[in-house]
């Protein structure tokens, strides 16, 4: 009798698999380009609490190293949407890229300055190395404005290495590698705590920088209209829920970043929860920032100069909150 019982639950077991199986092939795949950054919490907040799912969406978030990468990805049409800053989607889409900005979590990240403990100056750091993920990343972009505050110029008194992740840049700056390197809170704690010198904090000025926005191709965008405002209506779902239930973010926060470290997870998710908006557009300004700072480094076109839609799209995210209920 026994062995007839446990038949039928096999039996059941097998078929409950096979409806899961069956619902998760109905929802619409989605792959999500995603850093090692707290901004990008939104996305697997949302994806954790089943919104993306209830819009009809499989996301899957993809871990790439760096913004660059990102705009690749969503220009092959490999990714759909994917976080990316700014800086990366700006200059991609002024050489001709089919790539759009569609919603920013935050303006600005908490970033620190670290220097090794023997630097006492931000003036001591000239003729040396410091380092980011990749050449225009947002760490790139980060580094290059955290030194301009201490008046320094990041192309002129340092030299920058691509080492790939944040890591990476760690560890480099523990050995003594590089001397300085912009962190953000996760990374920069254990640095706070030892007492190393922190030469500026980004998070107190009043520099707008749109980072791990959502981003996609406009070709998507238009064919695929109802798919993209189902994704932003699940996505500010999930920064609702950041800000109700920090603790639910801390569990996705240590779930898809891997962190074991309690203080440290409370304490990323707590210098974000206060930055996330609760309606993201993309900041005009944000886009106005890149732009000038891609201007000491390049000619940008005439044609795209104080005309912010063309790097943003407003139009998806505000039928997304006009239609939540």
């Amino acid at each position: 009798m026994l062995w007839k019982v446990s038949l039928i639950v096999s039996f059941l077991c097998g078929l409950l698999s096979l409806q899961k199986l069956s619902w998760a092939q109905d929802l619409r795949r989605i792959h999500y380009g995603t850093t090692n950054s707290t901004s990008h919490l939104p996305v697997w907040v949302a994806k954790d609490a089943g919104y993306f799912a209830k819009n009809g969406l499989n996301v899957e978030p993809v871990h790439i190293r760096g913004g660059a990468l990102i705009t690749m990805g969503i220009m092959s049409g490999q990714l759909q949407f994917s976080g990316a800053g700014a800086e990366s989607i700006v200059a991609a889409r002024i050489e001709g890229g089919d790539v759009v900005l569609l919603a920013c979590p935050v303006y600005s990240d908490p970033v620190y300055l670290m220097a090794r403990p023997e630097i006492k100056s931000a003036a001591e750091l000239k003729g040396k190395s410091t380092a980011v993920t990749r050449l225009g990343s947002t760490t790139h972009f980060y580094l290059r404005a955290a030194l301009r505050h201490v008046g320094l110029d990041s192309e002129k008194d340092l030299t920058i290495l691509q080492l790939g992740a944040g890591p990476e840049i760690v560890s480099a700056l523990e050995t003594g590698r590089i001397a300085a390197a912009a962190l953000t809170t996760r990374y920069a704690l254990p640095y706070l705590d030892r007492g190393w010198p922190m030469l500026v904090d980004l998070s107190t000025t009043d520099m707008v920088y749109p980072s791990s926005c959502v981003a996609s191709s406009r070709n998507f965008v238009k064919t695929e209209s109802k798919v993209v405002e189902n994704f932003l209506r699940a996505y500010v779902a999930g920064i609702q829920l950041i800000v109700k239930d920090p603790p639910f973010a801390e569990k996705s926060f240590a779930r898809w970043l891997r962190e074991r470290d309690p203080m440290v997870v409370k304490k990323s998710v707590d210098a974000y929860v206060r930055l996330f908006k609760a309606m993201p557009y993309v900041p005009d300004k944000g886009i106005e920032n890149v732009l000038k700072d891609l201007a000491t480094r390049r000619v940008i076109p005439k044609e795209f100069i104080g005309r912010p839609e063309l790097f943003r799209d407003n139009a998806p995210l505000e039928r997304a909150l006009s239609s939540r209920p």
